[in-house]
């Protein structure tokens, strides 16, 4: 007897579907947090391993009674922390579609359909931030695996038998320079291949942020003096902390001039490319040898989805990963290996993630996303005004994107020291996360404690801003009695 596959599709489609429907639409109600602790998760998912299974039903109702209320509402208008987003549909319902479909994107003949929409939307990317018809790339699990995908293709810039031959082939120390901005992954990917994390300089910034390239050109000039090998300068096109976008053209220039690789970490910044507006913010970005550009920020596919662009083309990146299994040997007389994505990167088995993507952009097209993020920073800038209006908060640098720093700062903290003054921060943000009406992150920024406020849904309305200004007025009185 055949198992009833179809049948059981249909049954949990129509459950699953009733769930997703009252999730979303009770998000703008739901508690953002949930105030249960580890050792509570830890009792309430305390059972052995199953030996016997279980009705599909009662399974769901425990997601839905004990999963979700106790997961951060990320997809909620009142969440404002990281570069979470909320999800489109379409993008939801792509990746139910592409579980159905179960494509391993490692190789072209396993995956046919998947190779060449991906293939199609690493162009489509590759367009949206000025690089030409000879520029490729590979989708990642993020942008931590794309910033180690562009540093290996610098490393190995360097000299052709790094790859083969390890670092003693280049001879000398081998050196990247970033912001101090710089998302944590640089630390980690230099780590990774073998520059070691002394060799990542990060360079100062100004008072609003950016890197300075005064600064980035003594650095450099240190590092050659003593006989180090410049490598890598890295921009960032929208900073983790801040929001902020360096000053790409300048550091081309300096890359160009010290005969460096120039890598932008555009993971969030990347779609700004689509806004006529904004995309000036951006100038340069066409010079980078290779760009990090995350679909799971700012085009609101689910996640996990990143990627690696190259300027030069896929030849770049089958340099520095392509090898032949001898399962995959065979010669197949044909063009189709060239859309086998496990030569343009350490990933094997891959996610059909492409499919997200591509249904996303054919849903907004470019202009539907310039509209969205042209107004969620617009309601940054509005959150921004409302806090200059209050005594007892003072804004930190400029909004530049859909991020706005500041601190809670009232007269009776003026006279705190500075670890007083950071705590005063973290209890701010402890008290909202515990609230359960909204949750923002702190992150520090010239050594001091500061709170960070991103705008990351487009469901996110300027009401919900004007409750969040209420909820940080009501909850820093509470922090100061």
């Amino acid at each position: 007897m055949s198992y009833p596959i179809s049948e059981e599709h249909e049954r949990l489609g129509r459950a699953v579907t009733e769930i997703i429907v009252n999730y979303v639409r009770g998000l703008d109600e739901a508690r953002v947090t949930s105030n249960a602790t580890p050792a509570d998760l830890e009792q309430l998912f305390d059972e052995p391993l199953p030996q016997t299974g279980m009705d599909a039903a009662d399974i769901l109702r425990r997601f839905t009674d004990e999963v979700v209320p106790h997961a951060m509402q990320i997809p909620s208008p009142r969440y404002y922390g990281l570069f979470n987003p909320t999800p489109m549909p379409i993008g939801v319902w792509a990746d139910a579609l592409a579980s159905a479909l179960n494509q391993n994107g490692a190789a072209w003949r396993n995956s046919p359909s998947a190779s060449i929409i991906e293939a199609r939307v690493l162009n489509w990317l590759c367009e949206l931030v000025g690089y030409g018809p000879e520029s490729f790339g590979t989708l990642t699990s993020g942008g931590s695996e794309a910033n180690l995908v562009a540093l290996k293709c610098a490393r190995d810039s360097v000299h052709q038998s790094v790859r083969d031959k390890g670092l003693r082939a280049a001879g000398k120390e081998l050196v990247v320079y970033a912001s101090e901005q710089s998302h944590y992954s640089f630390e980690k990917s230099v780590d990774i291949l073998g520059l070691g994390r002394e060799n990542l300089r990060k360079v100062a910034t100004d008072e609003t942020f950016h890197i300075r390239i005064d600064e980035l050109r003594a650095e450099i000039e240190r590092d050659v003096s003593v006989g180090r090998v410049p490598c890598c300068v890295a921009g960032a096109a929208g900073a983790t902390s801040t929001g902020v976008v360096d000053p790409l053209d300048e550091l081309a220039s300096v890359a160009r001039e010290y005969g460096c690789w120039f890598h932008v970490d555009a993971a969030y910044g990347g779609a700004l490319a689509c806004s006529e507006k904004y995309r000036r913010l951006l100038r340069g970005i066409e010079r980078a040898d290779s760009i990090t550009f995350d679909p799971h920020k700012w085009m609101f596919v689910p996640f996990a989805c990143g990627a690696t662009l190259i300027k030069g083309g896929g030849r770049i990146l089958r340099d520095a990963f392509d090898i032949t299994p001898e399962y995959l040997s065979e010669d197949r007389g044909g063009a189709d290996v060239a859309y086998d994505f496990f030569r343009y990167g350490q990933l094997g088995t891959r996610r059909f993630n492409a499919l997200k993507v591509w249904m996303a952009l054919k849903t907004l097209g470019v202009r539907g996303y310039a509209e969205i993020i042209e107004r969620q920073i617009e309601l940054t800038h509005y959150f921004a005004a409302r806090l200059d209006e209050l005594k007892d908060f003072e804004r930190l640098g400029e909004v530049e994107t859909a991020v706005c720093c500041f601190r809670f700062m009232p007269e009776e903290a003026r006279a705190l020291d500075d670890a007083a003054q950071d705590e005063l921060q973290r209890a701010l943000q402890r008290r909202i996360e515990r609230s359960g009406e909204a949750w923002l992150s702190t992150t520090v920024l010239k050594g001091r404690r500061a709170l960070r406020v991103n705008v990351n849904s487009f469901l996110t309305e300027r009401r919900h801003l004007d409750d969040l200004v209420e909820l940080l007025l009501r909850e820093g009185a509470q922090v100061l009695r």
